[in-house]
């Protein structure tokens, strides 16, 4: 079975597609930046967020918009900037495109008494990103507020929120719990799930019934800690269950969290497990809106970091990627990999898109999508200093 495995593995780093190379676009990032991600808006417009050292210990949140006729970022503006903020590689700030010129920007602060402690605020822009309301915080309930995901509701983009929460670490229990609520309504944070894996990203995705799906990393008594979805339904959360029962057993956590995409009724999740020993990328396609899933396909190439992503494409196609390590007996290069899942379910060959240390200064690559042809993507290059890479990706 072993040599079987590995004459695989020779084969797929074989057929590893090198054509159609990825252009640099200038980033507007300047030196030691880090946690980029995107925002793509209703009409198509895609902005780029990131997190930067201004002076001394301040660093800003900054935003970009991307010119596709020109394939240039236009200026730069400062979404907020503080020296109390919590500044880390895998809950960085996040910019959400609401409804028309409105966003939404999330980011962490440190609580003033306890910098062990942080939460999540927020802010939005009517005008593009031109500029920023009072930053609010996402929970008056909770000083621990962390991993925050934000997704637009119905035709006037309300934002719906959701977090990774430590009110029970604060009460002397070891574990976070998931909250959520609608920023724009009065009242309570709402309980989703009350027992879940402490530090792996959340990941909406939009709904035909006006809802949304999420993806999270669960938690059990005997720490397994798999794939749980839950889903938002007129104005409720149903009751939380498995993507895939991978049975990962791991008394920490992994900080690898699932990305879900959606287009209609198509859904497909991607996520990564370290189950049986054997660490592996694996991703689902649903056509009924998320309510089932196919069986699991493995995109990796034997040696997977994770740090997955994903995207669906206006023709149905998923795209996907995610961090390989290099692996001299097999040839394959480390780097960030994409494979595509066509709407009949056919996997292309894995491609290398751009080489990328295994450390944690190398971050989670991004996705957008510039039309049917071409994605955009978004990287830290793990240097000193840092560096915000973005690449127009060919995809023929």
């Amino acid at each position: 079975m072993r040599i079987l495995t590995c004459l695989l593995l020779l084969v797929l780093a074989g057929c590893t597609r090198r054509a159609a190379e990825p252009l640099t676009i200038s980033s507007p990032a300047g030196a030691g930046a880090l946690g980029a991600s995107f925002a793509t808006a209703a009409d198509g417009a895609i902005f780029l967020s990131w997190l930067e050292p201004a002076h001394d210990k301040t660093w800003a949140l900054k935003l970009a918009r991307f010119d596709a006729a020109g394939q240039r970022w236009q200026a730069p503006v400062v979404i907020a900037q503080g020296p109390d903020w919590f500044v880390n590689w895998a809950d960085f700030p996040t910019v959400t495109a609401l409804e028309r010129d409105r966003l939404i920007a999330v980011w962490f602060v440190h609580e003033p008494d306890n910098e062990m402690v942080y939460h999540a605020e927020f802010s939005t822009s009517a005008d593009g990103g031109a500029t920023w309301a009072a930053p609010q915080k996402i929970s008056a309930e909770s000083a621990r507020t962390e991993f925050t995901a934000i997704h637009p509701l119905g035709p006037t983009g309300r934002p719906l929120a959701a977090w990774l929460d430590g009110r029970e670490r604060a009460a002397g229990r070891d574990h976070q719990t998931l909250h959520a609520r609608v920023l724009a309504e009065a009242g309570p944070d709402v309980p989703v799930d009350g027992f879940v894996c402490d530090c792996c990203q959340l990941s909406f995705a939009p709904l035909p019934d006006g809802g949304a799906l999420l993806a999270y990393r669960g938690r059990t008594t005997d720490e397994v800690r798999d794939i749980r979805l839950v889903r938002y339904r007129n104005g409720q959360w149903e009751k939380p269950r498995p993507l895939h029962a991978d049975g990962w057993k791991i008394n920490a956590c992994p900080v690898n969290g699932p990305r879900l995409a959606s287009r209609g009724s198509a859904v497909t999740a991607v996520w990564f497990t370290g189950a049986d020993n054997q660490p592996r990328v694996q991703a689902k396609h649903s056509t009924d809106g998320g309510e089932t899933f196919g069986e699991p396909l493995r995109l990796d190439l034997g040696r997977p970091q994770g740090r997955v992503d994903c995207l669906i494409l206006a023709n149905g196609t998923s795209v996907l990627t995610w961090l390989e390590r290099a692996n001299p007996e097999t040839g394959v290069v480390g780097g960030i990999y994409l494979r595509t899942l066509s709407g009949s379910g056919q996997l292309s060959a894995p491609r290398l898109l751009a080489a990328s240390s295994p450390a944690r200064a190398s971050g989670f690559p991004r996705l957008a999508a510039l039309d049917g042809r071409r994605l955009l993507l978004a990287y830290t290059q793990d240097s000193d200093p840092s560096q915000v890479i973005t690449q127009v990706i060919p995809l023929d």
